[in-house]
């Protein structure tokens, strides 16, 4: 949760909940708070969505973090990030429970609270939306945090939606190197000048030679480069597309370290051309 600071970020975030911000939902859904808000903090990231591709705002790295478990993740199909509250309500549950609502410092007009993530989630049940604040654990022995905490929990919990505390606890954070280093590399224009065409003609020997040779997967790109006149480094981009689309199954709770080789559990239908294991996407 994030608190405005100044009367005129205060007015830019009223503002931009008018329009419509924390509407909508995947490309159509625009953040509450967005990262020029508090760009002198230096922790703020954004990053351009794999599911919803749209750019999200984060607020520290923790956030990051759960974001890209959260794109991993097979069964979540839209992540809403820095979800406005209704100030009617959250000032309401404030009083109820004689808790302080958050002020802005400046003006003393009650904040927006928001709440970090609301996530959608699809499942044999069907489509559940979940709400989740991500907090430092060492903040969670404040008795400030804790009572901003209970506001949000009523708030969600008048809506019949569950609602969470995130930790480091609960990030896997080899996944989240994994899915760092593979992220800028997922839509194909993320490899231009290569062409859809050409990333198929480099995925096939590639393939091949991961599955079936001994030598590290940084070798492996840079003799496929050679042996097709491509610029240095392309095969390791499309090595990292091809798992970041999981057309490559791996151990993603397993370090990817280009510098040994690549254990290839299987490939997709995308690339059964190839006579390897396959599975489905949904395995992956």
């Amino acid at each position: 949760m994030v608190a405005s600071k100044g009367k005129t970020k205060h007015q830019t975030i009223n503002q931009r909940i008018s329009a419509g911000c924390g509407q909508g939902r995947g490309i159509d859904y625009q953040p509450a708070i967005w990262v020029r808000d508090f760009s002198s903090k230096g922790l703020s990231t954004q990053s351009f969505g794999w599911k919803t591709q749209r750019v999200h705002h984060f607020f520290s790295e923790l956030e990051l973090s759960y974001f890209l478990t959260l794109e991993w993740s097979a069964i979540v199909t839209d992540i809403r990030e820095q979800y406005p509250l209704t100030s009617e309500e959250t000032l309401l549950i404030a009083q109820e429970c004689g808790i302080s609502h958050p002020l802005n410092p400046d003006t003393r007009e009650p904040n927006v609270m928001t709440t970090d993530f609301v996530v959608t989630v699809r499942s044999s049940i069907g489509v559940t939306d979940y709400a989740r604040t991500v907090k430092p654990i060492k903040k969670l022995s404040s008795k400030r945090v804790l009572e901003k905490f209970e506001i949000e929990r009523r708030y969600w919990e008048k809506r019949n939606m569950n609602w969470g505390i995130v930790t480091e606890r609960e990030i896997p954070f080899v996944l989240v190197e994994n899915v760092k280093w593979l992220h800028n590399f997922f839509y194909v224009q993320d490899l231009s000048p290569l062409t859809e065409d050409e990333i198929r003609q480099i995925a096939t020997p590639l393939t091949i030679g991961v599955a079936q040779a001994r030598a590290s997967l940084r070798d492996l790109a840079a003799e496929c480069d050679s042996r097709l006149g491509l610029e240095r480094g392309s095969s390791l981009c499309v090595a990292r597309h091809l798992i970041a689309n999981r057309q490559w199954l791996i151990d993603i709770q397993q370090p990817i370290q280009p510098h040994q080789k690549l254990i290839l559990c299987a490939t997709s239908p995308l690339l059964n051309h190839l006579g390897f294991t396959q599975v489905s996407n949904e395995d992956f």
